[in-house]
This record gives structure tokens, C-alpha cells and sequence, in this order.
């Protein structure tokens, strides 16, 4: 695993990455991209353990911190959802990169799950797959009180991000789509054609996996099949 910064000057951003292990055949990639504030911070051990799986598997994994999180240049408060697709589209282009794949997969989950959905959409062609796992809905956003742009009010932002949108917009998204469902939905959503799993297992967010230091197992497994 190798830590690095990537980026412009402007926007320099902390990442980590882990090579393929065994790589048969064409390069593979993965761009994993975290949730935000606590939630990220309980699930970086998951995170941590699906690069590591995914790697064993044969893929180059890139995880990182958007700007103004984490280690990550910028200060806190400097960060916006818009600019947070920024950042992933420069991530995309960095896995591509080192790892010489011709397309990424790429795995999102809670608000990272939104913000991917947003670049799949204008990237299709440098997507191969796309793993939503569980967007959070437009409402979520908008009281998480996360900046738009400085154009933009948050929550009509927030309503082009959110779970309901992507719904909405299941067509433009990849086709090789999965969305991974942990929780049960209050309002069940139709996501048209895409793939879409519900595992019985607990959050990957949650505080608790934190302090028992688990893993959702099944979740994590989930994914690195579906990559395979």
C-alpha cells in the first residue's frame, strides 16, 4: 500500500493505493469512494479490508480523501458536493494511470455512492462498473448542510444527488450497475433496470463496527464477487 498525494496545486489530494496482487490479463481498477464526516471515520476499516480483498482479487484499488477532508488539502468548510465530483474525476484519471487500465470500476458508498452516480453519468465511457451502496436520500443531504457551490442553493442540489434522482436516472447510469442495500428502505425505490442486492447485514457506517472493529462481511463479499 503506498500513501501519496495527487492533483493540481490548487486541489492536492491524499490518497492510498494498492497494486494487484497476482494481475492475470488486462489491468483491472477500482476507485472507492468514502462517505463523509463520521460516517467515513466508522467505515474506514471497511473500506480498508474491501481494497485489501479487492486487490487479492486482481485489481488496482485507489481510495482517497475529497478535498477539505482528511488528509486532503483545504480547510474545513471549503468543500462542496460539486467540487467533490471534481475530485473523483480526478481520481478516475489517476487509477487509469498508474494502473494502465482502460476503465475503472467504481464503488461509492453513502454520500460517495451519490457523488459517484453524479460522474458515472458524464464518464460512462471510463466506467465499466458502478456499485452504489446505500445512497443517501436527497432530505439526508440537505440537512447534512453540505455546501452545493457557490452558485448553487444546497438543497436543489441536494435533490440532483439524491437517491431519488439516481432512480430517477437509472437509464444514464452504466448498465453494469449494482446498488447495495444494507438497511431497509422507508420507501422502497424503483431503480429500473440496474442491478439491485439487499443484504442482511448491519451498517458499515455505524459507530459500533468502529468500536468492535467488524467488518460487514457479507456486504464486502458481495461487492468483490460482483467486480470479479
Amino acid at each position: 500500500m503506498t500513501a501519496f498525494h495527487f492533483g493540481s496545486r490548487r486541489r492536492r489530494l491524499f490518497g492510498y493505493y494498492e497494486p494487484a496482487l497476482d494481475e492475470t490479463g488486462k489491468a483491472r481498477s477500482v476507485l472507492l469512494c468514502y462517505p463523509l464526516g463520521n460516517e467515513q471515520v466508522f467505515a474506514y476499516r471497511t473500506m480498508r479490508q474491501l481494497a485489501a480483498r479487492l486487490a487479492s482479487g486482481g485489481h488496482h484499488v485507489l481510495r482517497f480523501d475529497y478535498f477539505a477532508t482528511g488528509d486532503s488539502y483545504g480547510e474545513s468548510g471549503e468543500g462542496d458536493l460539486a467540487g467533490w465530483c471534481e475530485d473523483i474525476e480526478t481520481a478516475i484519471d489517476e487509477i487509469k494511470e498508474i494502473s494502465g487500465a482502460a476503465t475503472v470500476n467504481l464503488a461509492g458508498l453513502r454520500l460517495g455512492a451519490n457523488l459517484a452516480a453524479r460522474v458515472a453519468v458524464n464518464r460512462r465511457k471510463d466506467i465499466n462498473k458502478l456499485i452504489l451502496w446505500e445512497p443517501l436520500e436527497a432530505g439526508e443531504i440537505a440537512s447534512a448542510g453540505i455546501p452545493a457551490a457557490s452558485s448553487e442553493p444546497t438543497s436543489k442540489l441536494a435533490e440532483d444527488f439524491g437517491k431519488e434522482a439516481i432512480a430517477g436516472k437509472a437509464q444514464s447510469l452504466p448498465a453494469k450497475t449494482m446498488v447495495l442495500l444494507t438497511e431497509q428502505s422507508r420507501a422502497p425505490l424503483d431503480f429500473g433496470a440496474l442491478t439491485v442486492q439487499n443484504v442482511p447485514d448491519m451498517s458499515a457506517w455505524d459507530e459500533e463496527r468502529l468500536n468492535s472493529g467488524s467488518i460487514p462481511v457479507e456486504a464486502v463479499q458481495r461487492i468483490v464477487d460482483w467486480l470479479q
